[in-house]
């Protein structure tokens, strides 16, 4: 892949632009920028018991933090980025913990000059800025010959494996035409030139891209066709004449003194779920049910049979497998290079499709340092337990799918359903190395619906020393400096740190205004249902709520997609409150194109649980605690909970989806179509999609 802007030409590296390099020297040099060479996942005894490696020897896999680059300049007519994505079957190979070896996999992935050969199942960073245009041609080099593709009528399910077509998840741009259009589809042996629009006032911040065809998009992005999508920005807040502000860009305030951007660090969460099948077609297992491939064995995904989905036995398929989350295509990376206290900019990414995550960071005990983890997952457990010892680190978010907070919010573990994104504000107090844990949720909190131990994701190493303060005293202090030194006088200065020390109160850089009840000009509701007939599979099915005779809520005109068929007709300039609610497990809801506010989120007895954090009698507090009044494009539905959620519909006409987002439900039908359109318009149906 390469981008070029008007009049400049960039060949990026993915290792670099995802913040992945190699350590090749000494220990002491780990900090520095480190041109990319080869990735070696496993480190040296030396640098976990955090002593110097001996001169030449390899280091860790490295995600270097990412200094943010200068602005391009812009002509009159403004700045085109191009840039060229092809996709083809890639083999190489994936960790697996469980054995100590790597597995010999072949994988649907992304190809350019901008994928490592090495790490080829993670999509290079790309990186915007509002105003431009960014035209990203996507040749899809995959066999014409795709035996899923047969036409047999049915337009739920995976098929068509082959073919394919992008999505940019959150960005607020067109979805007609050759824009944000999830309806196309790009056959085999055929290259499609997208335009992505990006307004000048669209808010900086972290958003993704995968694939998005309705049959084959758990497929391909459980291959590792996504990759990050970051919108930079320089805009400063600005003072009205009524002494308000015009928000201005996270980014100007996330700097250093000397107006260098905070360190930046972007990993993306993924689940790729290959398996090796025997001559029967059948998945490889060992005696506890866990996914094997022999020597000789070539792992991949060419069917949803066994790989996605429920076990039948009632579990998910994906935790009886023994795979890991991976980041940045990595399995259980080293994140090298931190310093001890220091504040640096940590983006998170869920790109993967059946996994949910309560990330944690942990000291590892300096006397357990030099152990690894056994095989098997009672001893990664144990390890965990023996060695992950310390307590939490805070966790400061400043950012949900990629839109500004209107305050600082502090935790000890964020949860992270599958689309969702979180920007993180991190001080780690000392030298060392720490654990990234995913720590316990309930069943009913997670999208596999079932319970599962702590898993480690993978360690950061800490250079320098101790802080001396507490994180929280760290970041004040970061934030009231970069006020004083870039914020401009008067007004606006005045107000940022009045702010700041109001609570980290961030409303002069929240890229949107709140949607007051007296502003909703319309009701919806939503909601997610499986039917299980009797011997015969689920039925994925999106509809709407209705009240039932005990006072609780009922699905109403539920059904699988069609994509023949208009679901919701929207009208530019309203604005609606939404209802929604899942009937049957949880469910991730996600909609194109406009973002939605939280208002409040109920759970089954109608308490508010969108407020402050009250722990359960497990000490694991609600995943929806600080979310009211934020802004989001996913939100988790839990069986039985309630979300109330207002949305403007502004700029963009155009047909999109809203679906879940457990991707291989989408791919069964949990989706449905959704127009936007002038006022006065007809509902007159949709013409056949690409199925």
């Amino acid at each position: 892949m390469t981008s070029t802007h008007r009049g400049r030409l960039f060949a990026l590296s993915s290792t670099v632009a995802l913040g992945v390099a190699v350590q090749l020297a000494p220990l002491q040099q780990a900090a520095a920028e480190v041109p990319a060479a080869r990735i070696v996942r496993e480190p040296p005894a030396a640098l976990l018991r955090g002593t110097p490696a001996a001169a030449g020897q390899s280091g860790p896999s490295l995600m270097a933090a990412t200094p943010l680059k200068a602005r391009p300049q812009t002509s009159s007519v403004g700045t085109e980025v191009f840039y060229d994505l092809h996709i083809d079957k890639v083999q190489s190979t994936l960790y697996n913990p469980d054995t100590g070896q790597n597995d010999e996999v072949k994988l649907r992935a992304y190809k350019g000059e901008a994928v490592d050969p090495q790490i080829p199942y993670i999509g290079p960073k790309v990186e915007l800025w509002p105003g431009e245009t960014f035209r990203l041609t996507l040749h899809n080099d995959l066999d014409a010959n795709d035996p899923s593709c047969v036409a047999n009528g049915e337009h739920n399910g995976p098929h068509c494996f082959n073919s394919t077509n992008m999505h940019t998840h959150g960005l607020w741009v067109s979805p007609a035409g050759n824009s944000d259009n999830v309806l196309l589809k790009i056959a085999p042996q055929t290259s499609f030139q997208y335009e992505y629009n990006v307004p000048a006032d669209h808010p900086a911040g972290t958003f993704w891209y995968h694939p998005h065809l309705h049959g084959s998009t758990a497929l391909q992005v459980s291959s590792g066709m996504a990759g990050p999508l970051i919108i930079r920005g320089d805009r400063l807040p600005q003072a009205k004449g009524d002494g308000s502000l015009v928000s201005g860009d996270l980014d100007t305030l996330l700097t250093e003194p000397n107006g260098e951007a905070l360190r930046e660090r972007v990993l993306v969460f993924q689940q790729i779920a290959y398996a090796c099948r025997d001559q029967d077609g059948n998945i490889k297992k060992d005696a506890t049910g866990k996914w094997v491939c022999d020597k000789g064995d070539v792992g991949g995904i060419e069917s949803y049979k066994g790989q996605f989905g429920i076990t039948p036995t009632g579990g998910t398929e994906w935790n009886a497998s023994g795979r890991r989350t991976a980041i940045n295509g990595l399995v259980e990376p080293y994140v090298v290079g931190a310093r001890a206290g220091s504040v640096e900019r940590w983006r998170f990414i869920h790109a993967g499709v059946r996994d949910s995550i309560r990330l944690s960071f942990r000291k590892l005990d300096p006397a357990q340092a030099a152990a690894t983890p056994g095989k098997g997952q009672k001893a990664r457990e144990q390890f965990i337990q023996q060695a992950c010892t310390g307590a939490p680190l805070a966790q400061f978010a400043v950012a949900s799918d990629g839109l500004t907070r209107g305050a600082v919010s502090r935790r000890d573990t964020t949860v992270f359903q599958p689309g969702y994104r979180e920007d993180l504000l991190m001080v780690f107090p000392e030298p060392g190395t720490y654990c990234i844990v995913d720590e316990t949720l309930r069943p009913e909190q997670s999208v596999n619906n079932e319970s599962y131990p702590r898993e480690l994701l993978g360690y950061v190493t800490v250079d320098g020393s101790a802080a001396g303060k507490a994180p929280e005293a760290v970041l004040a202090q970061a934030l009231e400096t970069a006020a004083k030194a870039r914020m401009p006088q008067g007004t606006v200065r005045d107000k940022v740190l009045a702010d700041l020390a109001d609570g980290l109160k961030l409303s002069a850089f929240a890229p949107h205004a709140d949607i007051a009840a007296n502003d909703v000009t319309g009701h919806r509701s939503l909601g997610f249902q499986i039917v299980l007939p009797p011997g015969q599979p689920p039925v994925f099915e999106v509809g709407e709520i209705s009240t039932g005779s005990d006072g609780k809520p009922v699905p109403v005109n539920s059904s699988p997609y069609e994509p023949g068929r208009l679901d919701r007709l929207l009208e530019l300039g309203d604005v609606d409150e939404w209802k929604l609610t899942a009937f049957a497990f949880g469910h991730p809801f996600h909609i194109h194109v406009n973002p939605f506010q939280i208002v409040s989120v109920k759970d089954p007895d109608g308490n508010e649980v969108s407020g402050a954090p009250v722990p359960d009698a497990n000490g694991i507090p609600s995943q929806y605690a600080n979310l009211q009044g934020t802004w989001r494009d996913t939100l988790f539905l839990q069986q039985g909970y309630t979300a109330t959620v207002r949305s403007r519909y502004r700029r963009y006409i155009g047909d999109f989806v809203l679906h879940c987002h457990i991707l291989d439900h989408e791919d069964e039908g949990m989706m449905q179509n959704v127009r936007i359109a002038l006022p006065g318009t007809e509902n007159s149906g949709l013409p056949m999609a690409h199925h």
